[in-house]
């Protein structure tokens, strides 16, 4: 079931609403700025806070109006996802639903409503399942809304581009691992922590994950060229790259070499990387 925009506001049959806010913090990863999600009817949660910005949260408030708050949900610990959370608290008395690592990662008390894969938040337009999504970092979650058919993703999907992937805390296989848990679920939209809403959600999916696999294929192909180090094959892999993103896409690189190693397809010699076999 689609949402209609009414007034600026998504709204579907039911009484179930949904306003997106973005935060002034726009980069070259966060894209035009963090995505916080408000979901109603009443009570209504958020969807990642995002950062602890005073002309974000006022913006927020404006968002809720009169409607109860009545919980905050973070996908992963991240401070432009998660930050806002301790001062949107105080100024709604909304409750915070979280992993517990995510709170404690994040420098938050630890939450009223302590989240596990499985777990389900209910509010007034449904209930949000909570899908376990590490890859990005281990503690990510991404919320599904079954009566809208909609996917919060943080930094698992994103709008525009690929998901950073990257050491410590990033993983491959992970990543590749939860995209395909993702594709089993119907969905009707993604709402992504960055850019804009993706109206095909399973095309997007499939996208990513061969992305991934592409990815791969690269590195194992400049590490075959001679390239034996994450600068060299980031430099053969990302030709071109804008200068603000290469420590990101070194780190990409490292990500995988990281996968192709616990495989056995890599190993290291004297701080280079070779391909086995």
């Amino acid at each position: 079931m689609d949402f209609e925009e009414r007034d600026g506001v998504a709204v579907q049959p039911g009484g179930r609403w949904l306003k997106t806010v973005v935060a002034g913090n726009p980069g070259p990863l966060t894209l035009d700025g963090t995505r916080t999600y408000l979901l109603g009817g009443d009570p209504c949660v958020v969807v990642d806070p995002g950062p602890d910005l005073a002309d974000h949260l006022d913006a927020l408030e404006v968002g809720l109006g009169a409607a109860e708050l009545g919980a905050i949900c973070i996908t992963h610990h991240h401070a432009d996802h998660a930050a806002g959370a301790a001062e949107l608290a105080l100024r709604s008395g909304a409750l915070l639903a979280a992993l517990p690592e995510s709170a404690e990662l994040a420098g938050l008390e630890p939450p009223e409503i302590p989240l596990s894969p499985g777990a389900s938040v209910v509010f007034g337009g449904g209930h949000l399942d909570v899908i376990p999504a590490p890859g990005h970092c281990p503690d990510h979650v991404c919320f599904h809304w079954p009566e809208a058919g909609a996917l919060f993703t943080g930094d698992t999907i994103l709008g525009e581009g690929s998901s950073l992937i990257a050491p410590p805390d990033g993983d491959v296989a992970a990543y590749l691992s939860t995209l395909e848990r993702l594709a089993q679920l119907e969905l009707t939209v993604i709402y992504p922590g960055h850019g804009p809403l993706i109206d095909e959600p399973a095309e997007k999916i499939d996208e990513y994950i061969k992305h991934r696999l592409l990815r791969e294929m690269q590195v194992l192909e400049a590490l075959t060229a001679g390239a034996d180090t994450p600068a060299q094959i980031r430099a053969r892999v990302y030709p071109d790259l804008d200068a603000r993103l290469l420590s990101a896409a070194e780190g990409s690189v490292l990500a995988h070499l990281t996968k192709l190693m616990s495989e056995g397809r890599v190993r290291t010699a004297d701080d280079r990387y070779l391909p086995v076999g």
